[in-house]
């Protein structure tokens, strides 16, 4: 069947990660003013210790309706330091803590161009992890991202995280998409793994990644990565999607 569809993960594939040591130290050293402004006395050191495999826990349960998963999070976290910010002071929390670890990564040069020329003929889809939506959608906007995209699937939103394969079905709906017409390009093996279950034609996108990029983690040895080289189509740039 002809590739009708071309759907993308966002961080590794659209976005391209600097130095992830400087950002997760600038991401703690973000959340440790913010606490610090709101009675957190807890020395830096102390806060690391704290948030070691933040985004690795199980997702907590939600106390409050109206916070995302990153924020819930951070309410956990204030819980076990004896601090209670009030939800407001919590949406502030993540977003500067966000933004500090957003700033050393950066638009691929090839982005637009390719998204441009893409969308001029196919049905484009953003599906991407991420706990806090929001952000999501401010760097898409700020990017100028937002109009290449038929739909924008965020797991957050939907509840289902790949490797689940079923975060793919609103973007398959909202596009009119049968899978086996759709290629989906992602930087990971949980990209690969969920494509390949929900029956989209997966690419992969192999970049050298300086420092971790998923998680603020102490122990950085729990988090390394086996070596990954499935028997798929791999890209080194964007613009190899454009050559058919």
């Amino acid at each position: 069947m002809a590739i009708n569809g071309i759907f993308f993960d966002l961080y590794g594939t659209l976005l391209v990660y600097g130095n992830m040591d400087v950002a997760w130290s600038d991401w703690l050293n973000a959340l440790h003013e913010q606490l610090s402004l709101r009675g957190s006395t807890h020395s830096i050191e102390s806060l690391a210790e704290a948030c070691d495999q933040f985004y690795s826990k199980s997702e907590p349960t939600p106390l409050h309706p109206n916070l995302t998963v990153f924020e819930q999070r951070i309410q956990n976290l204030c819980f076990d330091l004896k601090l209670n910010p009030t939800p407001e002071d919590i949406t502030v929390i993540a977003n500067k803590v966000a933004n500090a670890w957003q700033a050393h990564i950066s638009l691929d040069p090839e982005a637009h161009h390719v998204l441009h020329t893409l969308h001029r003929s196919k049905k484009l889809a953003l599906v991407s992890n991420f706990d806090h939506p929001p952000h999501v959608h401010s760097v898409l906007n700020t990017l100028g991202l937002t109009p290449h995209f038929d739909s924008v699937v965020i797991s957050a939103e939907v509840g289902i995280k790949k490797p689940d394969p079923r975060i793919f079905d609103s973007a398959l709906e909202q596009t009119r998409m049968k899978p086996e017409e759709v290629i989906y390009v992602g930087d990971t093996e949980d990209d690969i793994i969920a494509a390949r279950a929900a029956g989209l034609v997966p690419i992969l996108i192999q970049r050298e990644n300086e420092g971790n990029a998923f998680d603020f983690s102490v122990n950085t040895h729990n988090l390394e990565q086996a070596e990954f080289t499935p028997d798929v189509r791999a890209i080194t740039k964007l613009s190899e999607l454009l050559i058919q």
